[in-house]
């Protein structure tokens, strides 16, 4: 019954962090520019897998969240995906690219900007915290169904992050990653705007 609980939560927590959403952006741009990339998707698969114990562990709780709470965080949200999406168009076109690909941003500023695109997006609580919190409820073996989640998170993140990674040797023309960060930049203006006006 345990593996059975950890397949389903495998199963479960994959086909919720499979959709392509803020998070799964910056980790693509990240991986794309090899800009610390082992660090950015270890920062991702960890913080996904607390919100997921914090959701289990929170489970018998979750159903009588205020929902003005899940309102503010999707606007916090939405407001700082808006000034991220700005800032990547209007940089756009500085990148360069040398004999040793894009120039690195300091680890620091990477390490926050992973945190902040992490706990800033309100869909990252409404996937760990409060839909997987609240399935566990169904499962014998939370622990295990919770495992199986935390065990897709890392698959995922890892294998997202250092295939774009690979690709990234393929894309060398600047015109090309002027469009990728235009694209990526539009993206997160979309999804800042979602947050802050639809339910």
């Amino acid at each position: 019954m345990s593996i059975s609980d950890f397949i389903q939560g495998f199963i479960i927590g994959s086909s919720l962090i499979i959709a392509i959403g803020p998070q799964n952006l910056f980790v693509i741009n990240q991986g794309l520019k090899k800009n610390f990339v082992f660090i950015v998707v270890l920062i991702c698969s960890l913080s996904d897998s607390l919100l997921i114990v914090c959701g289990i562990y929170l489970s018998n709780n979750i159903l009588s969240l205020n929902t003005s709470l899940i309102t503010i965080m999707k606007l916090i949200g939405g407001i700082w995906l808006i000034l991220y999406g700005i800032n990547k168009i209007k940089n756009s076109k500085q990148h360069e690219i040398n004999a040793n690909g894009f120039n690195e941003s300091s680890l620091s500023k990477v390490i926050v900007t992973t945190l902040a695109i992490t706990y800033a997006n309100p869909h990252v609580y409404l996937d760990t915290v409060i839909l997987l919190g609240s399935i566990s409820i169904n499962f014998d073996n939370k622990l295990y169904f919770g495992l199986g989640a935390i065990f897709a998170s890392f698959i995922f993140f890892f294998s997202l992050g250092y295939f774009s990674n690979f690709l990234s040797r393929y894309i060398k023309s600047p015109k090309v990653w002027f469009y990728v960060d235009n694209t990526m930049g539009l993206l997160m203006l979309f999804y800042g705007l979602f947050f802050i006006f639809m339910n």
